[in-house]
């Protein structure tokens, strides 16, 4: 992607100005009032843009942009517009977003809780909780959410033996509980990898956590992993249960804080990502990917089930469209050109070798996404979430080598894809959410 000269000077002119300071004063005269969800509709959208990539998903400059639409037939630029987030998200966009509100390890003291809001490209710390007894590393978690005010986020402890956790109130960030799981001896797992994933399951009140051995730098991982069921009341497992038809989640370290890694479809049968070492290749990081399913109300995955079956793409994150459709990223270096084999290491990493499909989970179908006849762009980047569903909409943002980032809509009311909006070149795109207002 091309880069444009002198943009940093123009930022660093042209943002508004921002808050990172949290008040210490929780006296809201709100607090009591009971969390009511707002209007679907009510919404607008965060396009997240980094310059100065150190590393892929690590930025030297990470900027946010709030806008009233994605459809508009539009260029944006940072220049004058938008945020620079550096000295409060650090260098990635790693957050928990659920409502107005972003909620994250502090990135820059690393000692806290902190809720944050950015609302007409300003940001405002609205609250902080200083840990207690359980610390937590940024970026390095997983969360569940209990109903709109009560959230628990997972990690590995600071020796890697076992999972800690704790329940914090979303709306004053007070800790409500925190304790371990009590997973060290009864697997195999020594060293548990940083954050696992989590999901919650309202209708029998259980936290289900995916967890994995970590075997450390340059050592080989074992072909499986585990699932615990807790009861999110007593914070108790119930059970725990091994699965070696995958090799691992396909999040293991960041849980959901950057990219979506599981769904509920209508019937709350839960939907997990998961990846495996191609046979015989050069790199763990050369991986296929395949979907496994935990149905409602069990404790055990669905054995009869493997979804994504027969492709060789890896899957990088999943949104649900409705109706047993997925959107998924997908990277797959011989699929998108720039690899003659996926089993060769060369093809993988920082390269254009990502794409957008939907799977039909009922036939095992997968589509690639079109526009006016052409597939969308492929892209770069596994450190990214560029797409999101909405009502009847999914929201998919693409990051061309040689054009500027656009953002496609594909309505599944009529089954057209649309253009939307485009981000002027030089940025590196990272992320697009939407927020409450």
């Amino acid at each position: 992607m091309k880069t444009l000269k002198n943009l940093m000077l123009l930022l660093l002119t042209g943002c508004t100005m921002f808050f990172v300071a949290c008040s210490d004063d929780d006296d809201d005269k709100d607090k009591d009032k009971p969390v009511t969800p707002p209007a679907t509709k009510d919404v607008h959208y965060d396009i997240w843009v980094g310059l100065d990539q150190s590393k892929m998903g690590q930025f030297g400059t990470l900027l946010v942009q709030n806008v009233n639409s994605l459809e508009e037939s539009k260029e944006i630029d940072f220049k004058n517009f938008g945020c620079n987030v550096t000295q409060t998200f650090g260098k990635t966009d790693a957050a928990i977003i659920k409502g107005k509100y972003y909620y994250q390890i502090d990135a820059v003291n690393e000692d806290r809780f902190v809720k944050f809001q950015i609302i007409n490209n300003q940001l405002t710390c609205i609250h902080k909780q200083p840990f207690k007894k359980n610390t937590y590393t940024p970026g390095r978690y997983t969360h569940v959410w209990l109903d709109d005010n009560t959230f628990i986020i997972f990690a590995a402890n600071g020796k890697a033996d076992d999972v800690i956790w704790t329940k914090l109130n979303a709306e004053t960030l007070e800790i409500l509980a925190e304790g371990s799981l009590n997973l060290k001896g009864k697997t195999d797992v020594t060293k548990f990898t940083t954050s696992g994933l989590a999901a919650y399951r309202k209708s029998d009140n259980k936290i289900i956590y995916f967890f994995k051995h970590n075997p450390g730098r340059n050592k080989v991982a074992p072909p499986y992993f585990f699932v615990a069921f807790v009861d999110a009341n007593s914070m108790n497992i119930e059970k725990i249960i091994k699965e070696d038809r995958a090799e691992e989640m396909a999040g293991t370290a960041y849980g959901e804080l950057r990219q979506n890694k599981m769904f509920f479809d209508e019937n709350e049968n839960l939907y997990l990502a998961c990846n495996t070492q191609i046979q015989g290749s050069e790199s763990t990081t050369c991986q296929f990917g395949n979907l496994l399913r935990i149905n409602k109300g069990e404790t055990d995955f669905d054995k009869n089930y493997k979804g994504f079956d027969g492709k060789n793409s890896k899957i990088v994150t999943v949104n649900y469209l409705g109706n047993h459709k997925v959107l998924l990223y997908l990277q797959d270096p011989q699929h998108t050109g720039v690899s003659d084999d996926n089993s060769k290491k060369d093809g993988w990493g920082d390269k254009y070798n990502c794409y957008y499909a939907m799977y039909d989970i009922n036939t095992n179908a997968l589509t690639e996404f079109q526009y006016e006849g052409k597939n969308l762009p492929y892209n770069i980047g596994t450190f990214s979430q560029r797409s999101f569903v909405l009502d009847d909409k999914a929201f998919i943002g693409v990051n061309p080598k040689d054009s500027q980032p656009v953002i496609y809509i594909y309505n599944s009311k009529d089954n057209t894809v649309s253009k939307g909006i485009s981000i002027q070149e030089g940025y590196e795109f990272s992320r697009i959410n939407y927020i409450h207002n």
